[in-house]
C-alpha cells in the first residue's frame, strides 16, 4: 500500500522564512533566528502554548495550557491526567495541524515541579518529529 506524504511548499524554498524560532534572540546582528521548515516553526509555536497560561495573551484569553497554574495543586495522578487533558485539548483546538506522538508528565514531589516531555510531528508528516522538553516549577526556575 502506497502512504501519499505531503510536504509544505515553502519547506522547499531555502529562502523563505516560515516564521520566528522560540527564545527570540539577537543573533550574529541579524536580528531574530528565523525557522525555514513547517516542523521547526510547529515546534516553536508548541514551546509558546506550552509556556502560556490562559488570560496571558491580550485578545486571546483562552490560549495556554495553565501548567503553571497547576503547580499549585496537590500533586496527584488525577492532577497529572489533568493536566494531559488541558495540554491535548489546548493543542487540538490551537494548534490541530501538530500530531503528539507521546506526552509524558512527570512531577517532581520534592521541589513540586511538573516535567513535561513532549514529541511532535506535522499531521500530514508524521516521519519528521521534535521534541520539547520543560520542566516548570512554581518558584520560577
Amino acid at each position: 500500500m502506497a502512504v501519499e506524504i505531503q510536504i509544505n511548499p515553502l519547506d522547499l524554498e531555502f529562502d523563505i522564512a516560515i516564521g520566528l524560532d522560540l527564545p527570540m534572540n539577537v543573533r550574529n546582528g541579524s536580528g531574530f533566528k528565523l525557522n525555514y521548515f513547517s516542523i521547526d516553526q510547529a515546534l516553536a509555536n508548541a514551546k509558546n502554548l506550552l509556556l502560556t497560561d490562559k488570560g496571558e495573551r491580550v485578545m486571546l484569553p483562552e490560549f495556554g495550557c495553565d501548567i503553571k497554574k497547576s503547580l499549585f495543586e496537590n500533586i496527584t495522578n488525577d492532577m497529572i491526567s489533568k493536566l494531559d487533558r488541558q495540554i491535548r485539548s489546548a493543542f487540538a483546538y490551537w494548534l490541530p495541524y501538530i500530531f503528539i506522538t507521546n506526552l509524558t508528565i512527570t512531577p517532581n514531589q520534592d521541589r513540586n515541579a511538573v516535567r513535561v516531555e513532549l514529541t511532535i510531528s506535522l499531521d500530514q508528516n508524521g516521519f519528521d518529529t521534535r521534541s520539547i522538553t520543560l520542566v516548570v516549577t512554581n518558584n520560577g526556575q
